[in-house]
């Protein structure tokens, strides 16, 4: 793939609703399966629909522990795992969700800092190209505690950066009862109609899927 000059990435928001959210958490529960595997099976349904395929390759961020030298040092250790999905359009989404959960753990039972998988692949780095994928992927689910001080109070909240390493991102946050989704594209590849159509289908997946799980990948992307 030839290199694109990097630069600041458009963005676009929307909310997947309380009720639909709930829902969501529910089916993780019920299929033993985390929040962000349920998420991720959805949107790689989407995916495959939005650029007519099946096989589906992206990014998550990833705190790069599960070294004993990592276990002993301080500092910020997060990395970039590659997650791919090959989506079976007969399969019932139930059955998905858990062959992406068992592989999501796999996957991360073996990442690796980026740096040396790139190496160990023998891609090479180029400005605005990122040498294994251009889908970036992500849950920020970790608790952000409210700030209290003498005469002023303040409520952090978790926020994407809009990293230009990725032509695409996908980066969803706990925000009470809903989630936030954030879209992060490069406007001069992807227009802002194109990212309105990917997220109704990301979330007519995961209303169809909540209401239907046994329903085949397929039936979900119709």
């Amino acid at each position: 793939m030839a290199s694109i000059t990097p630069g600041p990435l458009d963005r676009e928001v929307g909310e997947v609703a309380p009720q639909l959210t709930s829902a969501i958490r529910e089916l993780a529960k019920r299929s033993s399966a985390t929040l962000f595997n349920t998420l991720l099976a959805a949107f790689q349904l989407a995916v495959g629909r939005w650029v007519d395929t099946n096989d589906i390759l992206v990014g998550t961020p990833v705190a790069n522990r599960t070294r004993k030298a990592g276990h002993e040092t301080m500092g910020y250790f997060a990395g970039i795992v590659p997650l791919r999905g090959r989506v079976d359009p007969e399969l019932p989404f139930s059955q998905m969700l858990r062959k992406v959960h068992q592989s999501t753990v796999d996957d991360f039972a073996e990442a690796m800092p980026f740096v040396e998988l790139t190496r160990a692949l023998g891609e090479q780095s180029a400005p605005g190209y990122n040498p294994i994928f251009e889908i970036r992927f992500a849950l920020q689910n970790h608790p952000v505690p409210d700030v209290a001080l003498p005469g002023l109070s303040a409520k952090l909240r978790m926020r994407s950066t809009g990293t230009p390493r990725f032509h695409l991102g996908c980066e969803i946050t706990e925000d009470g009862d809903a989630l936030e989704v954030v879209w992060l594209y490069r406007s001069h590849l992807l227009s802002k109609d194109e990212i309105e159509r990917l997220n109704g289908l990301f979330q007519a997946v995961l209303a169809k899927a909540c209401r239907s799980p046994e329903s085949r990948c397929a039936e979900l992307n119709s």
